[in-house]
């Protein structure tokens, strides 16, 4: 295989009704997908059968987990372990993007 360089200002896209979410790369082992969200948008709570990292490539917003809530920004990963709630609500004026990570079969 070779290697590949996503560029996430070229494949952000949002939508003005809800977050937006796209695969933007995939193989056996897992997969990138790329969550959009312009202000006031939110990922509801969720878990994955699997390590599940977040990588916040621009703008903020409030992070949920575990009854906690904590703002997070660009430059900031989360790691959340197998089957721990985690949701993210865009509470900045800012759009937010997010690289999420998961696990094949998550």
């Amino acid at each position: 295989m070779k290697a590949q360089i996503l560029d996430t200002l070229k494949l952000r896209k949002f939508d003005d009704a809800r977050h937006h979410k796209e695969t933007i790369w995939a193989d056996d082992q897992g997969s990138i997908n790329l969550i959009c969200m312009r202000q006031g948008q939110e990922l509801t709570t969720h878990t994955h059968h699997g390590n599940h990292i977040w990588i916040v490539v621009e703008g903020s917003g409030e992070f949920f987990s575990g009854g906690d809530s904590q703002v997070i920004g660009a430059g900031k990963i989360v790691v959340v372990p197998e089957l721990v709630q985690h949701g993210i609500r865009n509470t900045s004026k800012e759009d937010l993007v997010i690289a999420s990570i998961t696990a094949a079969g998550d």
